[in-house]
Protein backbone atom coordinates (compact mmCIF):
# COMPACT_ATOMS: atom_id res chain seq x y z
CA UNK A 1 0.00 0.00 0.00
CA UNK A 2 1.14 3.52 -0.75
CA UNK A 3 1.34 6.35 1.79
CA UNK A 4 -0.03 9.87 1.20
CA UNK A 5 1.07 12.73 3.48
CA UNK A 6 -1.28 15.68 3.47
CA UNK A 7 -1.08 19.27 4.72
CA UNK A 8 -4.87 19.59 4.43
CA UNK A 9 -7.55 17.51 6.10
CA UNK A 10 -9.47 15.67 3.41
CA UNK A 11 -13.26 15.34 3.32
CA UNK A 12 -14.44 11.76 3.77
CA UNK A 13 -15.52 11.37 0.14
CA UNK A 14 -12.07 12.34 -1.14
CA UNK A 15 -10.15 10.26 1.38
CA UNK A 16 -12.28 7.33 0.20
CA UNK A 17 -10.72 7.72 -3.25
CA UNK A 18 -7.54 6.16 -1.79
CA UNK A 19 -9.39 3.16 -0.33
CA UNK A 20 -7.26 0.07 -0.84
CA UNK A 21 -4.61 2.06 -2.69
CA UNK A 22 -3.01 4.23 -0.01
CA UNK A 23 -3.22 5.27 3.61
CA UNK A 24 -3.55 8.99 4.31
CA UNK A 25 -1.43 10.60 7.05
CA UNK A 26 -1.88 14.17 8.28
CA UNK A 27 -2.41 17.04 8.60
CA UNK A 28 0.93 17.61 10.35
CA UNK A 29 1.29 18.82 13.96
CA UNK A 30 1.22 22.58 14.56
CA UNK A 31 4.68 22.47 16.16
CA UNK A 32 7.17 23.39 13.39
CA UNK A 33 9.75 21.05 14.90
CA UNK A 34 7.33 18.14 14.44
CA UNK A 35 5.97 19.19 11.05
CA UNK A 36 7.59 16.43 8.98
CA UNK A 37 7.44 13.75 11.67
CA UNK A 38 5.17 11.49 9.60
CA UNK A 39 6.60 12.30 6.14
CA UNK A 40 9.28 9.56 5.84
CA UNK A 41 8.04 6.64 3.78
CA UNK A 42 5.50 8.74 1.90
CA UNK A 43 4.89 8.22 -1.79
CA UNK A 44 2.76 11.34 -2.33
CA UNK A 45 2.33 14.77 -0.77
CA UNK A 46 -0.78 16.92 -0.81
CA UNK A 47 0.91 20.32 -0.66
CA UNK A 48 -1.07 23.31 0.56
CA UNK A 49 0.87 26.33 1.79
CA UNK A 50 4.19 24.80 2.77
CA UNK A 51 7.53 25.07 0.99
CA UNK A 52 8.91 21.90 -0.57
CA UNK A 53 12.58 22.07 -1.39
CA UNK A 54 15.19 19.36 -1.81
CA UNK A 55 15.64 19.06 1.98
CA UNK A 56 11.99 18.11 2.44
CA UNK A 57 11.95 15.76 -0.55
CA UNK A 58 15.00 13.93 0.75
CA UNK A 59 13.11 13.00 3.92
CA UNK A 60 11.21 10.48 1.81
CA UNK A 61 13.29 8.90 -1.01
CA UNK A 62 10.21 6.87 -2.02
CA UNK A 63 8.35 10.03 -3.00
CA UNK A 64 6.61 9.89 -6.40
CA UNK A 65 4.51 13.05 -6.58
CA UNK A 66 3.87 16.41 -4.91
CA UNK A 67 0.36 17.60 -5.78
CA UNK A 68 -0.43 21.27 -5.12
CA UNK A 69 -3.84 22.43 -3.94
CA UNK A 70 -3.99 25.37 -6.34
CA UNK A 71 -2.52 26.82 -9.50
CA UNK A 72 0.73 28.26 -8.18
CA UNK A 73 3.72 26.01 -7.52
CA UNK A 74 6.32 28.66 -6.68
CA UNK A 75 6.92 27.04 -3.28
CA UNK A 76 7.93 23.73 -4.85
CA UNK A 77 11.45 23.29 -6.19
CA UNK A 78 10.44 21.74 -9.51
CA UNK A 79 14.04 21.25 -10.68
CA UNK A 80 14.93 19.35 -7.50
CA UNK A 81 11.79 17.24 -7.86
CA UNK A 82 12.59 16.36 -11.47
CA UNK A 83 16.15 15.44 -10.53
CA UNK A 84 14.77 13.03 -7.90
CA UNK A 85 12.11 11.47 -10.12
CA UNK A 86 9.24 13.24 -8.38
CA UNK A 87 6.27 14.60 -10.26
CA UNK A 88 4.84 18.02 -9.45
CA UNK A 89 1.16 18.64 -10.16
CA UNK A 90 -1.17 21.58 -9.70
CA UNK A 91 -4.92 22.13 -10.08
CA UNK A 92 -5.25 24.83 -12.75
CA UNK A 93 -9.05 24.59 -13.05
CA UNK A 94 -9.96 24.23 -9.38
CA UNK A 95 -9.61 27.81 -8.09
CA UNK A 96 -10.76 29.61 -11.25
CA UNK A 97 -14.33 30.62 -10.47
CA UNK A 98 -13.90 31.38 -6.77
CA UNK A 99 -10.71 33.39 -7.24
CA UNK A 100 -12.15 35.34 -10.17
CA UNK A 101 -15.25 36.17 -8.15
CA UNK A 102 -13.05 37.27 -5.26
CA UNK A 103 -10.98 39.55 -7.49
CA UNK A 104 -14.22 41.10 -8.77
CA UNK A 105 -15.44 41.49 -5.19
CA UNK A 106 -12.23 43.36 -4.34
CA UNK A 107 -12.68 45.54 -7.42
CA UNK A 108 -16.28 46.42 -6.61
CA UNK A 109 -15.55 46.94 -2.91
CA UNK A 110 -12.64 49.26 -3.69
CA UNK A 111 -14.65 51.20 -6.28
CA UNK A 112 -17.67 51.59 -3.98
CA UNK A 113 -15.45 52.34 -0.96
CA UNK A 114 -17.31 49.85 1.22
CA UNK A 115 -14.67 49.66 3.94
CA UNK A 116 -14.68 53.46 4.31
CA UNK A 117 -18.49 53.63 4.37
CA UNK A 118 -18.79 50.91 6.99
CA UNK A 119 -16.11 52.55 9.13
CA UNK A 120 -17.87 55.91 9.01
CA UNK A 121 -21.15 54.31 10.02
CA UNK A 122 -19.57 52.49 12.95
CA UNK A 123 -17.86 55.65 14.21
CA UNK A 124 -20.71 58.07 13.53
CA UNK A 125 -24.04 56.21 13.52
CA UNK A 126 -25.98 59.46 13.25
CA UNK A 127 -25.55 63.15 12.67
CA UNK A 128 -23.66 63.01 9.35
CA UNK A 129 -24.71 63.38 5.74
CA UNK A 130 -23.15 60.15 4.55
CA UNK A 131 -24.65 60.44 1.07
CA UNK A 132 -23.15 63.86 0.53
CA UNK A 133 -19.70 62.77 1.72
CA UNK A 134 -19.51 59.48 -0.18
CA UNK A 135 -17.80 59.61 -3.58
CA UNK A 136 -17.73 56.05 -4.96
CA UNK A 137 -16.50 55.18 -8.43
CA UNK A 138 -18.86 53.95 -11.15
CA UNK A 139 -17.16 51.19 -13.15
CA UNK A 140 -19.45 51.33 -16.18
CA UNK A 141 -17.50 52.64 -19.16
CA UNK A 142 -14.12 52.50 -17.41
CA UNK A 143 -11.14 50.44 -18.60
CA UNK A 144 -10.04 47.40 -16.64
CA UNK A 145 -6.44 46.35 -17.32
CA UNK A 146 -5.75 42.67 -16.70
CA UNK A 147 -2.09 41.75 -16.25
CA UNK A 148 -2.17 38.07 -17.19
CA UNK A 149 -5.02 36.46 -19.09
CA UNK A 150 -5.22 32.82 -18.05
CA UNK A 151 -8.24 31.00 -16.68
CA UNK A 152 -8.92 33.41 -13.83
CA UNK A 153 -8.27 36.55 -15.86
CA UNK A 154 -10.65 35.37 -18.59
CA UNK A 155 -13.45 34.76 -16.10
CA UNK A 156 -12.87 38.21 -14.59
CA UNK A 157 -13.04 39.71 -18.09
CA UNK A 158 -16.43 38.12 -18.83
CA UNK A 159 -18.01 39.65 -15.75
CA UNK A 160 -16.29 43.02 -16.20
CA UNK A 161 -17.61 43.21 -19.77
CA UNK A 162 -21.09 42.40 -18.45
CA UNK A 163 -20.69 45.35 -16.05
CA UNK A 164 -20.07 47.59 -19.06
CA UNK A 165 -16.31 47.90 -18.63
CA UNK A 166 -13.81 47.94 -21.46
CA UNK A 167 -11.18 45.25 -20.87
CA UNK A 168 -7.58 45.47 -22.01
CA UNK A 169 -5.02 42.76 -21.33
CA UNK A 170 -1.28 42.33 -21.16
CA UNK A 171 -0.19 38.74 -21.72
CA UNK A 172 2.63 37.92 -24.18
CA UNK A 173 1.35 34.34 -24.50
CA UNK A 174 -2.14 35.23 -25.74
CA UNK A 175 -2.48 35.93 -29.49
CA UNK A 176 -4.25 39.15 -30.42
CA UNK A 177 -6.91 37.30 -32.42
CA UNK A 178 -7.76 35.11 -29.41
CA UNK A 179 -8.09 38.22 -27.25
CA UNK A 180 -10.37 39.79 -29.86
CA UNK A 181 -12.57 36.68 -29.97
CA UNK A 182 -12.99 36.97 -26.20
CA UNK A 183 -14.03 40.61 -26.43
CA UNK A 184 -10.87 42.18 -25.02
CA UNK A 185 -8.05 44.26 -26.47
CA UNK A 186 -4.48 43.02 -26.24
CA UNK A 187 -1.86 45.63 -25.32
CA UNK A 188 1.69 44.66 -26.27
CA UNK A 189 3.51 46.64 -23.57
CA UNK A 190 2.76 46.43 -19.86
CA UNK A 191 3.67 50.08 -19.32
CA UNK A 192 1.13 51.15 -21.94
CA UNK A 193 -1.59 49.11 -20.24
CA UNK A 194 -0.82 50.68 -16.88
CA UNK A 195 -1.01 54.19 -18.36
CA UNK A 196 -4.41 53.57 -19.94
CA UNK A 197 -6.31 51.57 -17.33
CA UNK A 198 -8.70 53.01 -14.76
CA UNK A 199 -8.36 49.79 -12.74
CA UNK A 200 -5.61 47.16 -12.82
CA UNK A 201 -5.94 43.56 -11.66
CA UNK A 202 -3.04 41.07 -11.51
CA UNK A 203 -3.47 37.47 -12.66
CA UNK A 204 0.08 36.19 -13.10
CA UNK A 205 2.05 33.25 -11.76
CA UNK A 206 5.01 34.12 -9.56
CA UNK A 207 8.27 33.40 -11.39
CA UNK A 208 11.73 34.99 -11.28
CA UNK A 209 10.61 37.11 -14.24
CA UNK A 210 7.37 38.32 -12.64
CA UNK A 211 8.65 38.97 -9.10
CA UNK A 212 8.09 42.68 -8.35
CA UNK A 213 6.82 43.22 -11.89
CA UNK A 214 4.82 46.05 -10.32
CA UNK A 215 7.43 48.38 -8.84
CA UNK A 216 7.69 52.09 -8.02
CA UNK A 217 8.30 53.06 -11.64
CA UNK A 218 5.27 51.17 -12.89
CA UNK A 219 3.02 52.34 -10.07
CA UNK A 220 3.93 55.89 -11.10
CA UNK A 221 2.48 55.16 -14.55
CA UNK A 222 -1.02 54.55 -13.18
CA UNK A 223 -3.64 57.23 -13.62
CA UNK A 224 -4.21 59.32 -10.49
CA UNK A 225 -7.10 57.68 -8.66
CA UNK A 226 -6.71 54.30 -10.38
CA UNK A 227 -7.86 51.14 -8.60
CA UNK A 228 -5.30 48.40 -7.94
CA UNK A 229 -6.27 44.75 -7.31
CA UNK A 230 -4.09 41.72 -6.59
CA UNK A 231 -5.60 38.30 -5.89
CA UNK A 232 -2.65 36.39 -7.37
CA UNK A 233 0.70 36.47 -5.51
CA UNK A 234 2.00 39.10 -3.11
CA UNK A 235 5.54 39.05 -4.46
CA UNK A 236 4.35 40.27 -7.86
CA UNK A 237 4.33 43.70 -6.22
CA UNK A 238 7.10 45.69 -4.56
CA UNK A 239 5.05 46.22 -1.41
CA UNK A 240 6.98 49.19 0.03
CA UNK A 241 6.52 50.94 -3.32
CA UNK A 242 2.79 50.18 -3.23
CA UNK A 243 2.54 51.52 0.32
CA UNK A 244 4.34 54.69 -0.75
CA UNK A 245 1.87 55.17 -3.64
CA UNK A 246 -1.08 54.66 -1.30
CA UNK A 247 0.28 57.08 1.30
CA UNK A 248 0.95 59.66 -1.43
CA UNK A 249 -2.76 59.51 -2.35
CA UNK A 250 -2.10 58.35 -5.92
CA UNK A 251 -4.56 55.44 -5.89
CA UNK A 252 -8.33 55.57 -5.66
CA UNK A 253 -8.58 52.25 -3.85
CA UNK A 254 -6.64 49.03 -3.33
CA UNK A 255 -7.89 45.46 -2.90
CA UNK A 256 -5.38 42.76 -1.93
CA UNK A 257 -5.86 39.10 -1.14
CA UNK A 258 -2.10 38.54 -1.08
CA UNK A 259 0.87 40.25 0.56
CA UNK A 260 4.59 39.77 1.01
CA UNK A 261 4.99 38.18 3.54
CA UNK A 262 1.77 36.34 4.33
CA UNK A 263 0.09 37.07 6.60
CA UNK A 264 1.11 40.76 6.72
CA UNK A 265 3.14 41.83 9.72
CA UNK A 266 1.08 43.46 12.50
CA UNK A 267 2.71 46.85 11.85
CA UNK A 268 1.93 46.83 8.11
CA UNK A 269 0.65 50.37 7.47
CA UNK A 270 -2.00 49.11 5.05
CA UNK A 271 -3.93 47.25 7.77
CA UNK A 272 -5.68 50.25 9.38
CA UNK A 273 -6.35 52.15 6.15
CA UNK A 274 -9.94 52.41 4.94
CA UNK A 275 -8.87 52.82 1.31
CA UNK A 276 -7.18 49.39 1.35
CA UNK A 277 -9.06 46.10 1.55
CA UNK A 278 -6.63 43.51 2.85
CA UNK A 279 -7.53 39.81 3.00
CA UNK A 280 -5.52 36.73 4.10
CA UNK A 281 -5.21 34.85 0.77
CA UNK A 282 -8.68 33.31 0.83
CA UNK A 283 -9.74 34.05 -2.74
CA UNK A 284 -10.36 30.44 -3.71
CA UNK A 285 -11.70 29.43 -0.29
CA UNK A 286 -15.36 28.96 -1.13
CA UNK A 287 -16.96 25.67 -0.12
CA UNK A 288 -17.29 24.64 -3.77
CA UNK A 289 -13.83 25.94 -4.67
CA UNK A 290 -12.02 24.12 -1.88
CA UNK A 291 -13.69 20.82 -2.68
CA UNK A 292 -12.99 21.21 -6.41
CA UNK A 293 -9.31 21.93 -5.70
CA UNK A 294 -8.87 18.98 -3.34
CA UNK A 295 -10.75 16.69 -5.73
CA UNK A 296 -8.32 17.56 -8.54
CA UNK A 297 -5.33 17.24 -6.17
CA UNK A 298 -6.40 13.75 -5.13
CA UNK A 299 -7.13 12.74 -8.74
CA UNK A 300 -3.57 13.67 -9.75
CA UNK A 301 -2.13 11.50 -6.98
CA UNK A 302 -4.42 8.55 -7.70
CA UNK A 303 -3.32 8.64 -11.35
CA UNK A 304 0.37 8.49 -10.38
CA UNK A 305 -0.14 5.69 -7.85
CA UNK A 306 -1.99 3.69 -10.52
CA UNK A 307 0.81 4.21 -13.02
CA UNK A 308 -1.06 6.70 -15.19
CA UNK A 309 0.47 10.07 -16.13
CA UNK A 310 -1.69 12.73 -14.46
CA UNK A 311 -3.38 15.42 -16.51
CA UNK A 312 -1.82 18.29 -14.54
CA UNK A 313 1.82 17.13 -14.44
CA UNK A 314 4.06 20.21 -14.55
CA UNK A 315 7.33 18.36 -15.14
CA UNK A 316 6.61 15.58 -17.66
CA UNK A 317 10.36 14.99 -18.06
CA UNK A 318 10.23 13.27 -14.67
CA UNK A 319 7.63 10.71 -15.74
CA UNK A 320 9.99 7.90 -16.86
CA UNK A 321 11.82 8.04 -13.51
CA UNK A 322 8.50 8.14 -11.65
CA UNK A 323 7.36 4.99 -13.48
CA UNK A 324 10.58 3.19 -12.58
CA UNK A 325 10.26 4.12 -8.90
CA UNK A 326 6.62 3.09 -8.83
CA UNK A 327 7.38 -0.24 -10.50
CA UNK A 328 10.09 -0.94 -7.94
CA UNK A 329 7.61 -0.27 -5.16
CA UNK A 330 4.92 -2.46 -6.76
Amino acid sequence: MFKVWTERELPADLEAAFDGLAEVVGPPPADPAERYRDLPGSHAIIAAGGAFGADVMDRSPELLVISRTGIGYDKVDVAAATERGIGVCNTPDGPTISTAEFALALLLSAAKKLKLAEGQLRRHPEGRDFYKEHDAIELYGLTLGLVGFGRIGRHVAKVAIALGMKVEIYDPYVPADVAEQLGVTKIDELDELLRCADAVSLHLPLTPQTRHIINAERLALLKPGALFINASRGALVDEPALIAAIEAGRLGGVGLDVTEPEPPLPDNPMLPREDVILCPHVGSASVAGKHRILEATVANIVSVLRGQQPRDLINPDAWPAIERKRSAKA
